[in-house]
């Protein structure tokens, strides 16, 4: 390489002295170097954002039904109310100290309130909530996996009060304590892709070009008293791949129509507030968030139909993230 400023011509001496030439060739060889670290024009684009920064921009906007009585809340006021148990033979004794790691044989029991009360008992969770007078939030992780990442935002209500009408009758389902999941599936860039939201059992997945949104922000709707979420407000019809096809059975039996509700009603801009599978120290417990579920028929008793949720760490969508959302079906 000739050095820059000296010219060169066959057969004659340059016109630079020796020293000149030395430290002309050094400064080449420093602009060379120096040109390996300029960032070519897409390298600012192509580079992933924050995790944390990708989290905060896509929280969903809950719209809740008109007569929706709940909202998504911290877990700090049910876990405050509520006592751990274990079983013991045919019934379930209280366990002392704080809420473990692991015990997946244990579970939590608010015990202001009854669920074998059904939806009569909706007013006590909605008391208890009152006197933990926190704003709504939603928690959230991110998952990379390969060439997706997984934006999870899991949302707390104390009590599922479902009812096939309304107001409700003597037909319905309930369980304390309700975990549901949101979430955004983007590429590397940071570009969303895919929006998906639990629903019963599983859930539901809808491209992003179809989902109605506030700037980056999608818009779920959420379903009276089960917290089913859904992309668009109306009576969405009980899926009998992740709803008992025998209560749908019953529940047209008795001349109602088995449909979730969602519509027009608060509009809820819940706050993030982040979590890993060990922190706060909540994630971490294995057992039932919420005593035994109940379902009852006119003209009979409440019937044990289950147990609470586990939390967001012990669910598929937390496990197997983006693999398990891209597998739901498409509404």
């Amino acid at each position: 390489m000739t050095a820059p400023g000296c010219a060169s011509i066959p057969d004659q001496a340059s016109s630079c002295s020796t020293a000149e030439v030395r430290w002309l060739a050094l400064l080449a060889k420093l602009l060379a170097v120096a040109w390996l670290f300029v960032p070519s024009a897409g390298a600012a684009t192509d580079a992933t954002p924050p995790l944390g920064v990708l989290l905060s921009r896509h929280v969903p906007i809950l719209v809740l039904h008109p007569a929706e009585q709940l909202q998504p809340v911290p877990v700090e006021g049910f876990l405050a109310d509520s006592d751990l148990f274990r079983q013991a033979g045919q019934g379930w004794e209280n366990v002392r100290g704080p809420l473990p790691s692991g015990g997946a044989g244990l579970r939590l029991d608010q015990t202001l309130c009854r669920a074998r009360e059904g939806v009569g008992a909706t007013s006590c969770y909605v008391s208890a909530q009152a006197a933990h007078p926190f704003g709504p939030v939603v928690y959230g992780a991110a998952f990379k996996a390969r060439n997706r990442i997984d934006l999870q935002y899991w949302i707390w209500y104390p009590y599922n009060a479902y009812s096939p009408t309304i107001p409700p009758g003597d037909l319905w389902q309930v369980h304390e304590g309700d975990w549901e999941a949101v979430s955004v599936i983007i590429d590397l860039h940071g570009t969303p892709l895919v929006l998906g939201v639990s629903r019963h059992s599983e859930g539901a997945q809808r491209g992003w070009a179809k989902v109605k949104r506030r700037g980056l922000r999608p818009l779920v709707y959420v379903g009276l008293g089960s917290h089913a979420n859904f992309f668009v407000p109306g009576a969405h019809r009980l899926d009998p791949r992740f709803v008992d096809p025998a209560l749908i059975s019953v529940i047209e039996a008795y001349g109602a129509r088995p449909v979730d509700y969602a519509g027009n009603g608060r509009v809820v801009r819940p706050r993030l507030v982040p979590v890993t599978a060990a922190k706060p120290s909540w994630m971490a417990f294995a057992g039932s968030w919420g005593e035994d579920g109940y379902v009852r028929f006119p003209g009979n008793e409440p019937i044990v139909a289950g147990a609470g949720p586990r939390g967001p760490a012990f669910h598929e969508q937390w496990r197997r993230p983006v693999a398990e959302v891209l597998s739901w079906s498409r509404g």
